[in-house]
């Protein structure tokens, strides 16, 4: 799936953004453009080729050998997100995080936009673009995604944050640490409203994704309501029974009647 998932990647944004028009009006991507050595690293990855420290250290020497590092690192954070998105095993999304790991690991090189690479500049801001439900697909005006492509890609992404949240050595990387902190979106959104409001009538869209919080992230989703100073604006169920907008344990106890309700067993 790799090269299938890559390839797709350089005859799509990629072409259309980077890529040389032939004769024939038609663009491709030239395979000497750092973006399409960059997708060929990430494929290397995600096929299990390259290990993410080999990975990381390629990545980040294609980026510094441009005068422009901006670009290609912006490019960089676009292709892990957009895998995040489209792989569903566990194997390749935990490959991204250890990606993201060893890259914020790298001695530092100044960027005037943020420390590259100890800060990821632009990974959490895009990460929150991308994080905005599976109905953000759905009304995709140049190229809207089938209801199942969107519950598909919801789940994967959460499936990849969640697996960031879980690992140790993300957690102690300033840029990515606190990532379950973006649970309660997912939770809410999924259990917390009624049939006739928005999420309610695409609850089948959003529970997939709420899953998998549980499954992976359990114990770091149990530490964030016992604490009870995570706080997120509450569906019209959940202040039916008369709570509030924080993230505690009878929040918890809830998601987990409605996970219940709705037939996943935890």
């Amino acid at each position: 799936m790799a090269s299938a998932w890559a390839q797709t990647q350089r005859e799509g944004w990629l072409s259309s953004l980077y890529g040389q028009e032939s004769g024939d009006g038609i663009r491709s991507l030239s395979n000497n453009s750092v973006q399409s050595q960059l997708i060929n690293v990430l494929e290397g990855l995600l096929a299990s080729t390259l290990s993410p420290k080999d990975a990381a250290t390629k990545t980040a020497s294609l980026i510094m050998s441009q005068k422009d590092v901006n670009t290609p690192w912006s490019n960089t954070i676009g292709m892990c997100l957009k895998a995040a998105e489209d792989f569903a095993d566990e194997k390749e999304l935990q490959a991204l995080v250890d990606l993201l790991v060893e890259l914020a690991s790298l001695p530092d090189a100044i960027n005037e936009g943020g420390k590259l690479w100890s800060e990821l500049p632009e990974f959490s801001w895009n990460l929150t673009e991308s994080f905005q439900g599976p109905e953000l697909s759905l009304w995709n005006v140049g190229s809207p995604a089938t209801p199942e492509t969107a519950k598909a890609a919801w789940k994967n992404i959460n499936t990849f944050v969640a697996l960031l949240a879980k690992s140790r050595d993300a957690q102690a990387i300033p840029a990515l640490a606190g990532s379950i902190r973006r649970s309660p979106l997912t939770l809410a959104m999924a259990l917390e409203y009624s049939p006739t409001t928005r999420p309610g009538k695409n609850v089948d869209l959003h529970v997939p994704a709420a899953a998998q919080w549980f499954r992976i992230a359990g114990d770091e989703l149990e530490r964030l309501c016992r604490d009870g100073t995570e706080r997120f604006h509450a569906g019209d169920l959940w202040t039916s029974s008369g709570g509030g907008d924080v993230c505690d344990l009878a929040r918890l106890q809830f998601w987990k009647a409605r996970m219940a309700e709705l037939g996943y067993g935890l």
